[in-house]
């Protein structure tokens, strides 16, 4: 049955060959491309917004903004006592 379905694929390759030219690959191809396109800017468009989020919720509030310092650049108040929680730093003990 595979070999009869290859043999009816190259046989309508073919014919659409024949009957629209050179140009039905290039046709295809492009139309890869745009599918392609479309699903990188689909991509770009969610992580836009992500980005659009993140920066509204740091310019308008101030405790999540703190919070992203002190666990970024690991920033205590003067007095407080900073505990890793993190893995790296129990299995280092």
């Amino acid at each position: 049955m595979e070999a009869r379905q290859t043999r009816l694929v190259t046989v309508l390759a073919v014919c659409g060959v024949i009957v629209f030219g050179p140009g039905l690959a290039q046709w295809l191809w492009m139309a890869w491309r745009q599918h392609v396109m479309d699903q990188r800017l689909r991509a770009l468009e969610q992580r836009h917004q992500e980005l659009e989020a993140e920066h509204e919720r740091l310019t308008s509030d101030p405790a999540y903004l703190e919070g992203k310092i002190r666990s970024t650049f690991k920033v205590a108040k003067p007095g407080e006592w900073v505990v890793p929680l993190d893995s790296e730093s129990s299995s280092n003990r």
